[in-house]
């Protein structure tokens, strides 16, 4: 049975803080409250005692005698309440469900891989909330702690977040059969720069790493041509290309059955090989801090996708 004067834990933790800072002041700011309150909160303590805990100074403050041989016995309670804190954050951490933002490639081609390896491993995927959209959506997604784990595309990692690599992804040059190109075989880099592409919208990791390749072998910003048409999906972009609109630049995993069916044939270019890097990213720690978040990372890591 309690004794009537066992103090609170909230109580104990500001003589605790009060030992470390010697300032009610900063206590109170360490905790989170304001200097009245944790003023109020000590004198409470002090009054259900009956013993005087702390020398108030203007600069400084101190435990009494008593007040210390408390705190000496209060440490194993309070290490043992930190401990029980964190385990019941990782255990509603590990029930609450985690979104997943991932770009259009991921989320069509791997994401449902992924998920269902997790699920496989004892995972409940209903946990599992998953947004499509373009990759600089997705690190604002994550940036902004609208999403607890996300996948991306591009040619370098993102910065401001923890990123994990996973594998290579190519980018082809796509046109239909009757498209002049097709007879040719390939092209260089400047013509590719000077025709008006079927492409993804802006911000789309696929439509980024073609810019920074053909910039990056002597193009200039200037000759390359405004798109001839923007479209939200890789589906889409794929179907304007096989239907005669313009060429298109996407991932060969993406266009795998229109190769296969001929609706597609692929160019090469000159000495440019247009690739990106697939992976994760999160906002901070070695590793997410959400444990659905974590063992879907570490499916993703265990089912790379072939470079």
């Amino acid at each position: 049975m309690l004794s009537p004067a066992m103090p609170d834990l909230r109580a104990l933790e500001l003589l605790e803080a009060i030992v470390r800072t010697g300032s009610i002041t900063l206590a109170a700011s360490e905790l989170g409250i304001t200097q009245q309150a944790a003023s109020l909160r000590l004198r409470r303590l002090e009054l259900r005692l009956g013993r005087q805990l702390v020398i108030r100074a203007a600069r400084s403050s101190q435990l009494t005698e008593e007040g210390a041989a408390i705190i000496e016995r209060a440490r194993p309670v309070l290490a043992a309440a930190a401990v029980m804190d964190a385990g019941l954050d990782e255990i509603l951490a590990g029930s609450r469900a985690v979104t997943v933002a991932a770009s259009l490639t991921i989320a069509e081609y791997f994401l449902p891989q992924w998920i269902r390896s997790y699920a496989a491993g004892g995972g409940d995927q209903r946990a599992v909330r998953s947004r499509a959209t373009n990759t600089r959506d997705v690190v604002r997604l994550v940036a902004e702690s609208e999403a607890d784990l996300g996948f991306v595309e591009g040619s370098e990692p993102p910065r401001g977040l923890r990123y994990a690599f996973l594998a290579n992804d190519e980018l082809a040059v796509l046109v239909a059969p009757d498209h002049p190109w097709a007879r040719r075989g390939h092209i260089s880099p400047w013509t590719l720069a000077a025709m008006p592409l079927v492409t993804r919208e802006e911000g789309s990791g696929c439509r980024d790493v073609v810019m920074a390749a053909l910039l990056a072998h002597g193009v200039e910003r200037s000759a390359l041509a405004a798109p001839a048409l923007e479209l939200p999906s890789n589906t889409a972009v794929l179907e304007a290309a096989a239907s005669g609109v313009a060429p298109a630049v996407i991932s060969t995993r993406a266009a795998e059955s229109y190769l296969q069916d001929r609706r597609l044939m692929r160019i090469r270019v000159d000495r440019v090989v247009f690739q990106r890097q697939l992976g994760a990213v999160w906002k901070q720690g070695a590793h997410p801090s959400a444990p659905v978040a974590r063992a879907l990372l570490q499916a993703a890591a265990t089912m790379r996708p072939r470079s």
